[in-house]
């Protein structure tokens, strides 16, 4: 029978920018980020073969105390950061929308695919790089024998994946609520489609 791969994505808890549009600024975890994270993942049989996180304070750090934690690897992938928004980046989000912006963001936040954010990665380039660390994450597990990875990320990330494991179009990424310490759980056999077991859940609430 061929094994049964699991990966939870787990996006970063609250940052310590506020309410910002958080792309490639680097801001570490809020105290309450911190323990929105601890909340997702405390479970009495929680146990992961590797842990994967983007690059970012407010994933890493709570990636590396959770590895040291559970005596697991961890690896960074830059791939699996978020999405460089420019000259938006690391803006309040209030003021985004009040400004001259405000048309392109909503824009950008409807269809990513129709403008791209003013010095800011396009959204063809960010989702390429996901889904193809995407791809080699997957063949890595499968060729190491590891069944059970946890991806600490970020909303787009999470959101394009996902995106890929249904079949969805860009223009419905928003759709998809992805709050902060948001897991997500993917169920991937080789050689089949993988499937989205669940979203925005919890171990403890799983009993997983």
């Amino acid at each position: 029978m061929t094994t049964c791969i699991t990966i939870d994505l787990l996006r970063h808890g609250e940052a310590a920018a506020g309410k910002k549009l958080l792309g490639v600024t680097d801001e570490p975890l809020t105290d309450l980020g911190w323990q929105q994270m601890h909340a997702v993942v405390q479970a009495k049989n929680a146990q992961f073969d590797l842990i994967v996180s983007s690059p970012l304070l407010r994933c890493q750090v709570f990636a590396n105390d959770l590895a040291k934690n559970l005596n697991v690897p961890l690896k960074i992938n830059k791939q699996f950061q978020e999405i460089n928004f420019g000259q938006w980046d690391g803006q309040l989000l209030a003021e985004l929308y009040s400004s001259d912006a405000a048309d392109d963001l909503f824009q950008f936040m409807q269809n990513p695919l129709s403008i791209t954010p003013p010095q800011g990665e396009a959204y063809i380039i960010f989702e390429q790089r996901v889904l193809d660390a995407w791809q080699e994450l997957l063949l890595t597990l499968q060729q190491n024998n590891i069944e059970h990875c946890l991806l600490v990320t970020h909303g787009g990330v999470i959101r394009t994946i996902i995106s890929d494991v249904l079949g969805f179009p860009a223009t419905h990424l928003c759709r998809l609520e992805v709050p902060y310490a948001c897991l997500s759980r993917i169920h991937y056999y080789q050689g089949s489609p993988a499937s989205l077991s669940f979203h925005n859940g919890s171990l403890i609430e799983y009993n997983l």
